[in-house]
């Protein structure tokens, strides 16, 4: 037998090898099954039943025309129940920052096991001990300029924001001497709700659900006369107003 046939045959021998043994290699792992969905909550501003965005003139509740620069909130400490009002999924741990001025406000609160969720409990604020921790120190979102009363540590963040200016002399813009800039500042631990969101959503394992929910500004501002009282802060009546307003004005999309 000439040499070319004994190596043609030696190399049909290494590849017979080479085969037998990737056959008795095991096989590849079985992908372990997902036994949690994920949970995802996105806010839309609302003006009544009408898209809003930053740039939207809306009404306070003495019918002055209002337009915002700056409007935000604290959300925190998620409670998901079902339908008989069991709790099903908790996010102590979660901060959230509602911008009116963000291109997007969807956020992921984490994963929880397959179940029916009928309701939203949200806290608008933060706890006292949040509240009161030093925001050099935290990570996005209570790390946000202007977010904190650096000024006055006591009051720690705040927890909703209104920033804008209120048409004056009722000509359609906010431009002239007579319109009047609006801050308001809503702070303190006493300001801290609680929004109860009927968010209906259906959580399987391996999917993600994004539950949505509605901010409607006209009724956070119903009852507001922002040309009489353009400035509060802190927990002035008006603050307090603000936040029992908010607390009404977030529900299912």
């Amino acid at each position: 037998m000439n040499h070319s046939k004994l190596a043609l045959i030696a190399l049909l021998a290494v590849s017979l090898a080479s085969c037998k043994r990737d056959d008795d290699e095991d096989p590849a792992p079985t992908p372990t099954p997902a036994t949690t969905g994920t949970v995802k909550l996105s806010f839309t501003f609302m003006n009544g039943s009408a898209p809003y965005d930053i740039n939207t003139t809306v009404q306070d509740g003495a019918g002055h025309n209002v337009r915002f620069s700056d409007l935000k909130f604290y959300t925190s400490d998620f409670h998901l129940t079902d339908d008989a009002d069991v709790e099903v999924a908790e996010y102590h741990e979660v901060v959230l920052l509602a911008d009116a001025s963000a291109t997007s406000n969807e956020f992921t609160l984490g994963t929880m096991s397959p179940a029916h969720v009928h309701e939203a409990h949200i806290s608008l604020g933060l706890d006292a001990t949040l509240n009161h921790a030093d925001p050099t120190l935290a990570e996005y979102p209570l790390n946000v300029p202007g977010m904190h009363w650096s000024w006055n540590p006591a009051a720690g963040y705040k927890f909703l924001l209104m920033e804008g200016h209120v048409d004056g002399n009722n000509d359609g813009d906010f431009e002239d001497a007579e319109d009047v800039a609006i801050t308001y500042h809503c702070a303190t631990d006493a300001l801290l709700r609680e929004a109860h969101v009927h968010i209906h959503a259906e959580v399987t394992a391996g999917s993600t659900v994004t539950m949505a929910a509605g901010v409607d500004v006209a009724k956070i501002i119903s009852g507001l006369d922002f040309l009489t009282t353009p400035m509060a802060m802190g927990g002035e009546p008006a603050n307090i107003t603000a936040m029992d307003s908010l607390a009404v004005a977030i529900d299912e999309l």
